[in-house]
């Protein structure tokens, strides 16, 4: 058997499913969507304050560990990120521009990160732990890249909020992803997750076209031609940090035309619509936009297949003949 070019970028990359492209947008747009609006509903919940401390939902993490966990995390990473970064902003009528890459890097690592470290959906130990993984790579780049801002003197706000120098905001910073793990991480994460991974393993899939996670063949942790993914991972969280902190420097020393703003847009009432009830017409709409895509392309690929089959069929017919 001959092994073509791409045959052998699959295997580079650890493509054991070798999905097509149909199935890497479904993956993608499923996810998008789902996370998206997700992002929409969790910045209305209500966000409590005892003293110095702000109790919130940061984002649903269990949406991301799941749909990692079932389907093939690269592409469900890409997925969560774009719905992170552009998805839920745009629905509300604004979009940060370029200075949304820091959390698309970030959301990104996390996500595929804690899909790989799921071998098998049905584990509940290995669901938290995702869950925890990708919470933690979120936030402690947040909060290093913040402590960062403040020790190169172009964020004094953090100090002033968090009522001293630098030892006051590092331990802010540490309170807050401590908050995190247990709200976002653990309570609307792995908890969650927990729950609905194994009820979701095997149903969910087929509707792809993809097999269930096989145990003994897992995702691995690969980057981009077979490169160690630390490395990568290290150098997209040292972006995300390099863009976040030039942003702050941009807006301390007031730039005039900031390039973190390029293709930054704002509706104008788009603070009204983020608190209205529109935000939740806004998700609603996304939400049906989105499976009704994924619906529309599972179709036609199934007609798809179905031709190839019967055209097959046909060879074969003839073959015989």
């Amino acid at each position: 058997m001959t092994t073509t070019a791409a045959d052998a970028l699959r295997v580079r990359l650890h493509d054991p499913d070798r999905i097509s492209g149909s199935q890497k947008l479904m993956i993608m747009i499923l996810s998008m969507t789902l996370y998206g609006v997700a992002d929409i509903v969790a910045d209305l919940l209500p966000k409590f304050e005892v003293g110095s401390l702000e109790l919130e939902v940061a984002y649903f993490a269990f949406i991301p560990v799941v749909l990692a966990a079932l389907l093939t995390p690269l592409w469900v990473a890409l997925g969560v990120a774009i719905g992170e970064a552009v998805i839920a902003d745009m629905l509300l009528g604004s979009f940060s521009g370029i200075g949304e890459l820091e959390g698309f890097l970030q959301i990104f690592v996390g996500t595929y990160v804690a899909g790989c470290l799921v071998k098998d959906p049905r584990r509940p130990a290995r669901l938290f732990w995702a869950a925890m993984a990708l919470v933690s790579i979120d936030k402690v780049s947040s909060g290093i890249i913040d402590v960062a801002k403040f020790g190169v003197g172009i964020d004094p706000e953090a100090g002033e909020d968090a009522g001293g120098g630098l030892a006051a905001v590092v331990l802010a910073e540490g309170i807050e992803l401590v908050l995190a793990l247990v709200i976002t991480g653990a309570v609307f994460g792995g908890l969650v997750a927990i729950w609905l991974a194994p009820r979701l393993y095997g149903k969910i899939e087929p509707l792809m076209g993809l097999r269930p996670r096989d145990p003994a063949n897992p995702p691995r942790l690969v980057g981009p031609w077979g490169s160690p993914f630390w490395l990568v991972g290290v150098l997209g969280i040292v972006l995300a940090a390099a863009v976040g902190i030039f942003e702050q420097w941009e807006e301390h020393f007031e730039v005039t035309n900031p390039v973190t703003a390029l293709g930054e847009w704002e509706a104008a009432n788009a603070e009204s619509l983020a608190e209205s009830s529109f935000a939740w017409l806004a998700a609603l709409l996304g939400l049906v936009a989105g499976l009704v895509i994924v619906a529309v392309i599972a179709a036609l690929r199934a007609r798809g297949t179905q031709r190839s089959l019967a055209a097959d069929a046909d060879d074969e017919a003839e073959d015989d003949a």
